[in-house]
């Protein structure tokens, strides 16, 4: 099967970039992270800040200015089952990113244990979630990576894109935009409600209708799915600042 190649129409800024203005510029009073791996969004945070990693790996400073930061090395369902990150730090969380194991379910559970920390006003961002190829979205990481007939060799962003759809259909209430940022795509969902449980009720329904590697849906997204040429000035614009 010849690979997808939508890699030029995810070149906007670099995510990382777009996640640094957007605490600059909205001073979130609170950071949520899940999936550090090597602290390069981590160490973009000024604020108190909780993250989970199974495994962390930081080579850099990703205490920074930060008042408190509390490290929990463990999976994020583990974590969840244990703690919230709201009582953690006493307040809401203003911002969160979620980049932790790339499979469609693990992402939905993630968003749906973190949704219910925030308030109204938060923004979860989500990475991973426009991938320019389809193979780089094979569940199985190790055929992910393979660089027969794969455009993109040794990328390995899953099917987490999958959630952006489901969110759509269930959750209609929220607001959600896809950027373009480089080189994977960032997802911004505003208009949260910690009161839904819509999605944890259908949680099991959801997976029953789930397709594993499916070629049709991934080419499905990509033609229906509106792409925002989108910065954090854009975004803070529809977002007054935290603090």
């Amino acid at each position: 099967m010849k690979d997808a190649n939508h890699g030029p129409d995810v070149v906007g800024k670099n995510y990382l970039e777009t996640i640094a203005n957007i605490h600059s510029i909205l001073k979130p009073r609170s950071y949520f992270e899940i999936g550090v791996q090597f602290g390069n969004t981590l160490e973009l945070a000024k604020c108190e800040t909780v993250a989970v990693d199974p495994y962390f790996v930081c080579a850099k400073n990703i205490l920074g200015r930060k008042p408190r930061c509390f490290l929990y090395q463990q999976t994020s369902d583990d974590f969840f089952k244990e703690t919230r990150p709201s009582k953690v730090l006493g307040k809401p969380v203003d911002l969160a990113f979620l980049d932790g194991m790339h499979l469609f379910e693990f992402l939905l559970r993630d968003f749906i244990n973190t949704e219910r920390e925030c308030t109204t006003d938060s923004i979860i961002l989500m990475h991973d979630c426009l991938p320019p190829g389809y193979k780089m979205t094979i569940r199985d990481m190790k055929m992910a990576i393979e660089p027969t007939d794969n455009n993109f060799p040794g990328w390995w962003a899953g099917d987490v894109w999958k959630v952006v759809p489901t969110l759509l259909k269930y959750r209609p209430d929220l607001n959600i935009t896809v950027t373009d940022c480089a080189p994977t795509g960032l997802v911004v969902v505003t208009n949260l409600n910690p009161e839904s449980t819509i999605l944890q009720d259908t949680y099991e329904e959801i997976l029953k209708t789930f397709k594993a590697d499916s070629r049709d849906e991934y080419d499905d997204y990509w033609r229906s799915i509106k792409i925002v040429r989108e910065t954090a000035l854009n975004i803070a614009a529809r977002h007054r600042p935290f603090a």
